[in-house]
């Protein structure tokens, strides 16, 4: 690992040298990359991004202006003037923070309980509308006002939406290797902004997915197709078709132009957001970029509509993959150097430290698996006495 791109930063900060460690880095890295990148072209079809930002390889300064959004009950929507320097992420990337300092802060893995916790005690109120959005404060609000964390997501903002899975890699690198116990815990957390049971909402199956994917792909074993197959098995028939149809399309074409084409026909008119378009396209990236986490990465954010939702799906689980060895260590200064002066994140935890509290955990739950083999296999032996 110590000469690749990452592998040299790791090197450099002394980290601990092994495939676990780097890949952990690496998703977190790559979803940092894809957020910042993203947030750019989100929202723009591929000829817009053509138009003002040609191919978009590195990450842009934005300036965003003052709105408000009317809404019938609770608060209006505010959202801020700020200027986001290279580097700077937006929501989706300060919920992922989130879930890492839950699981950080807990040491191993977390309910939606441990993730409620975490927002109370994290976030500003003051900070809303800047890189956390009016979304963002109803579920904060609903939490302080008593609701049950695993009922929060019943009344939030955005139901269906890809929002819940965008905050699930760490589930994936915390259950390592486990994707049944990664799915089941993106279920539960998943529960803070989404909810199961109303009919065309997959968010919370696109969610337990995108852990099951990234927790598998950490297998020594794991392919291309047995990640997919491994997201694809966490879905419900409906779902499952509509991202099996995408997939389909690009083994037909074959290039990544030709696909965003044809993704954006068949959803034009469609709220961009939705968790089976985001996931079905980024897997198909995935698949198109044989795994690499550089190249799914930039054709997301070059994709068209939900474009940083998007590459932080296709760059996690290639990343988990084949860890951080196709990615630029530029890119991974750059956000090493914006987080320690981020006036409005969640967390100024840098990558490396990051990855070191995400390791610690993941290795807390292989020492409790181990615990728990051990225990049971005692029980199991002849030798064992029984109780009086």
């Amino acid at each position: 690992m110590a000469n690749t791109q990452i592998g040299r930063i790791v090197a450099a900060a002394g980290a601990t040298q092994n495939a676990l460690y780097d890949r952990i880095y690496a998703v977190n890295a790559a979803g940092t990359i894809a957020n910042s990148m993203g947030d750019v072209t989100e929202g723009l079809t591929w000829q817009q991004i053509e138009e003002r930002h040609g191919f978009v390889e590195v990450m842009l300064p934005q300036e965003k202006v003052e709105r408000s959004r009317k809404q019938d009950r609770g608060p209006d929507f505010h959202f801020k003037a700020h200027s986001r320097p290279p580097g700077m992420t937006e929501d989706g990337q300060e919920r992922h923070r989130l879930v890492c300092e839950a699981i950080i802060r807990t040491g191993g893995r977390i309910t939606v309980t441990d993730l409620a916790r975490t927002w109370v005690e994290l976030i500003d109120p003051e900070k809303f509308g800047y890189l956390l959005g009016p979304q963002d404060q109803i579920i904060l609000m609903s939490i302080k006002a008593g609701i049950p964390p695993a009922e929060v997501g019943r009344y939030a903002v955005y139901p269906g939406f890809i929002g819940t899975g965008k905050m699930i890699a760490p589930l994936g690198l915390v259950n390592a290797a486990n994707p049944r116990q990664a799915a089941l815990d993106a279920h539960d957390v998943g529960r803070l902004k989404d909810t199961h049971g109303r009919t065309g909402n997959h968010a919370l199956e696109a969610a337990a997915g995108i852990a099951a994917g990234v927790a598998h792909a950490l297998q020594p074993e794991a392919t291309v197709g047995s990640v997919i197959e491994m997201v694809l098995g966490q879905l419900t028939s409906v779902p499952r078709t509509e991202i099996e149809e995408g997939l389909a399309w690009a083994k037909e074409h074959k290039d990544w132009k030709r696909l965003r084409a044809q993704y954006q026909e068949r959803y034009s008119g469609r709220p961009m957001s939705n968790a089976v378009e985001v996931l079905g396209s980024a897997l198909a990236l995935f698949w198109l970029a044989d795994g690499d986490p550089k190249q799914a990465l930039l054709w997301a954010v070059n994709f068209g509509r939900d474009c940083d939702c998007r590459a932080y799906v296709a760059s996690s689980l290639a990343a988990a993959l084949n860890g951080g060895a196709s990615i630029p260590a530029e890119w991974c200064k750059v956000i090493e150097n914006q987080l320690p002066t981020d006036p409005h994140t969640v967390s100024r935890r840098g990558l490396k430290e990051t990855a070191d509290g995400l390791y610690a955990a993941t290795r807390n739950t292989l020492e409790e698996a181990r615990r728990q083999v051990s225990e049971i296999e005692a029980l199991l032996s002849p030798a064992t006495a029984p109780r009086t």
